[in-house]
């Protein structure tokens, strides 16, 4: 069988029509071309991330694991279990498509070192290519200024980065599609990701007050609080936004139309999921990363067809989260999965053998707090102390590694050892300041109830003791059987 990935970075599932039905607030969105693959897949309603943001839910991808508890942001490791390394290492043909210049740049740079081949659209934001002048020290707002000019130049929507991607993987599908050995295609489509700046016709698309478009308004984030923003700039970049949705849907149109003509849909599995959604004024809130981890941005799109699945065109309440779509990804490519593998395989759901795959999941982020979730019930237990924390592995990456700027020599006061229960390799164990993204204060005690309250306005951390101390039991649990790091409970105030 083959595999096409497609992870569309930064979207709210709401966003998408197979999930809004035409209501809600974001109701007029139009994605015809995900509702054509929605109509062959099964929907996941209950989808959620494990580790934000955007490498490190990669790596979760890659691997397996979950990465929160023991880094924030980094490269592959060598002991890492890797979906294109075990492609690599079998007759199946693996390819990386990808306008996301985070997967090459220092902290990250070698997710794309396995596959067979791959292919980089060079431009989007910080992507180092091009001469900008003069310099500055610590280069203040050079990646917004390289992407600024490129995107200047821009004649029509076919230079758009999101056009150059996903006709690469159109192409290769017209040039290749004949081949006879399973192959494994991974796209990795940086768009709808901010800037939010479409061309025409979708500049204009979804505007409501025309005038907004002779306005000088950014089309990037200038803080992470909507108080900060005014009513028109909000209405401004939610508009981009979903202009960019629909621009995103039009090119994936292109590779769907490849697998029409070429009859691929009988034996490609496609997966069509994002690692994360944004908040744009929702919650008080701009972007990502700097409040509360809400649904909206934990609980992302998920659409998988599977040839032959009787549950083509329905969706699904089951829980399911990232590792469980690489351990998919491993199953439909006949490979086998680590047993170092937080993930499940959804195969069983997809030939409705099973409707259950797990019962309860963790998401979060690095340094902050943990949340936990069975899908009706949401917990976050919130840091209670500002340490003890570490990070853990032999190439902590240079991006957002938790260390104060003065911190020249990241290892200073490193301890070795083999300190993670994945592997015996001996790794770094580096005491952090825990400023790894955004802010630490973040988070905060509660406790929604999903069912009642998809919304979570409603906190009842502290008015329904019994529900509360039931699922603080249930994140200790599974904290321990993940073997999260035990300075993690000591932060967070749970008892072992």
């Amino acid at each position: 069988m083959n595999v096409l990935f497609i992870l569309c970075d930064t979207i709210v599932k709401d966003k998408l029509s197979p999930y809004h039905q035409n209501t809600g607030p974001y109701g007029h969105i139009h994605t015809p071309n995900i509702e054509r693959l929605a109509r062959r897949s099964l929907r996941f309603n209950n989808y959620w991330i494990n580790s934000a943001p955007c490498m490190p839910a990669r790596r979760d991808l890659w691997t397996g694991r979950i990465e929160f508890p023991w880094r924030s942001w980094g490269p592959r490791e060598t002991f890492d279990p890797d979906w294109s390394v075990a492609a690599h290492q079998s007759d199946i043909f693996s390819a990386l498509f990808t306008d996301h210049a985070n997967l090459m740049e220092i902290g990250a740079g070698n997710y794309h070192h396995f596959f067979d081949h791959y292919e980089f659209v060079r431009g989007h934001f910080n992507d180092h290519c091009e001469t900008i002048f003069p310099v500055k020290p610590n280069r203040p707002g050079a990646t917004a200024d390289i992407y600024r000019q490129r995107r200047s130049r821009w004649q029509d929507e076919s230079e758009s980065y999101v056009a150059q991607n996903l006709s690469n993987v159109a192409h290769w599908l017209d040039e290749n599609h004949r081949i006879e050995q399973p192959f494994f295609l991974f796209v990795d489509e940086f768009d709808p990701h901010w800037p939010l700046d479409p061309p025409e016709p979708y500049r204009s698309m979804y505007l409501e007050d025309p005038t907004l478009a002779k306005k000088a308004l950014s089309t990037f984030y200038h803080s992470p609080w909507s108080k900060d923003y005014s009513e028109e700039e909000i209405n401004w970049l939610n508009a981009q936004c979903a202009g960019k949705i629909t621009m995103v849907d039009h090119w994936l149109g292109q590779i769907f139309d490849r697998l029409d003509t070429y009859n691929l849909w009988n034996d490609t599995m496609v997966v069509l999921m994002s690692d994360h959604g944004e908040f744009i004024g929702e919650y008080g809130q701009m972007s990502k990363g700097s409040g509360f981890s809400y649904p909206l941005l934990a609980n992302p799109p998920c659409l998988i067809h599977y040839p032959g699945s009787p549950l083509a065109g329905q969706a699904t309440d089951a829980l399911t989260c990232t590792v469980d779509l690489h351990a998919t990804v491993m199953d439909a490519l006949g490979q086998t999965t680590s047993p170092h593998s937080h993930g499940h395989s959804l195969l069983p759901l997809l030939k409705r053998e099973h409707p259950i795959i797990r019962s309860e999941l963790l998401y979060g982020w690095w340094g902050k707090g943990f949340y936990w979730t069975n899908g009706h019930t949401l917990l976050c237990k919130a840091p209670e102390h500002s340490g003890p924390l570490y990070q853990y592995g032999t190439n902590l990456g240079e991006k957002w590694v938790g260390l104060k700027s003065e911190h020249f020599d990241r290892y200073a006061n490193a301890e070795i050892g083999t300190f993670m229960p994945h592997t015996d390799q001996p790794v770094y164990r580096i005491p952090s300041d825990g400023k790894a993204y955004g802010s630490v204060e973040a988070d905060f005690d509660a406790l929604f109830d999903l069912d009642q309250d998809p919304e979570c306005q409603t906190n009842l951390y502290h008015t329904h003791q019994t529900l509360r101390d039931e699922c603080l039991q249930n994140l200790v649990q599974t904290m321990t059987g993940h073997q999260v790091p035990t300075e993690h409970f000591k932060r967070l105030g749970l008892k072992t």
